[in-house]
């Protein structure tokens, strides 16, 4: 998705979100933040990371780019 996809979908009320595994964290971009940020750090498999980010993507608030 490029910037401008991103932006659109952000003033609709959407939070991006993106898996970063080299880091262990979950990158977000809201509508107030349009730059990646950190959400969640610190997991200890990239599986732990896998499992939370299904539980935030259940939330119909969350994409993932």
């Amino acid at each position: 998705m490029r910037f401008k996809d991103q932006l659109k979908v952000m003033q609709v009320g959407f939070i991006l979100l993106r898996r970063d595994y080299r880091n262990s964290r979950i990158k977000c971009k809201t509508h107030e933040r349009n730059e990646w940020h950190n959400l969640e750090n610190g997991f200890a498999s990239k599986a732990a990371l896998d499992r939370r980010m299904d539980v935030l993507l259940q939330d119909n608030q969350y994409i993932e780019d």
